[in-house]
């Protein structure tokens, strides 16, 4: 006579291919090792600037002076960004990790939804740069007409810099849009107990 029997199977289900902790964890390494090289470019750019307006600064042309204020200004915002994102990068690859270990899932949704702001506020910086671009050449233009050397000078800064942000945004707007898409596939499932009969 066949009894009743009761067997305890792991069962794991998906809908993703990356579905366990380590998978995980390898998307989201992968993303933030990137976003600390695009601190690394930032410093670069800020160093650049920085040394740049230093310069030029010290020259006898109005124009050149007027070019150093935006180049030492953004140069400056571009080289305490890029330490930051360096530094907010390492941590968020510990906290993560530990966060994956502990609830994956809630994490992909968390992250999900982070990620989602994240987005929006690239969007808004793509509109602030086109904007300052079209503003710094409107700038130098009326400095021109009017022999503002200064104005001319820092309307052709703003609008450099603003040109170089935008370039630099686009490219890490559209690796947040791969890690975004990475995140939207990923499901991972905590393995749970099946009784069969």
């Amino acid at each position: 006579m066949r009894g009743l029997a009761i067997v305890a199977v792991l069962a794991l289900t998906s809908t993703a291919q990356a579905e366990t902790p380590a998978e995980a964890k390898a998307i989201m390494r992968d993303y933030f090792d990137g976003e600390k090289t695009g601190g690394y470019v930032l410093v670069g750019l800020g160093l650049g600037g920085v040394v740049a307006g230093t310069l030029l600064l010290r020259e006898p042309s109005d124009v050149r002076k007027g070019l150093s204020y935006p180049l030492l200004a953004v140069g400056a915002l571009h080289l305490a960004a890029g330490v930051y994102v360096g530094i907010a990068s390492d941590q968020r690859i510990d906290d993560f990790g530990q966060e994956i270990e502990r609830d994956g899932q809630a994490w992909t949704l968390r992250e999900r939804d982070r990620m989602d702001g994240v987005a929006t506020q690239f969007t808004v910086l793509k509109l602030v740069e086109v904007g300052l671009i079209a503003g710094g050449a409107g700038l130098a233009y009326y400095g021109w007409r009017t022999r503002r050397g200064k104005l001319e000078g820092a309307g052709i800064g703003i609008a450099i810099e603003a040109a170089v942000t935008l370039a630099f945004d686009l490219w890490a707007s559209h690796r947040a849009n791969d890690y975004r898409d990475q995140l939207d596939a990923l499901e991972i499932v905590t393995p749970r107990l099946r009784f069969t009969f």
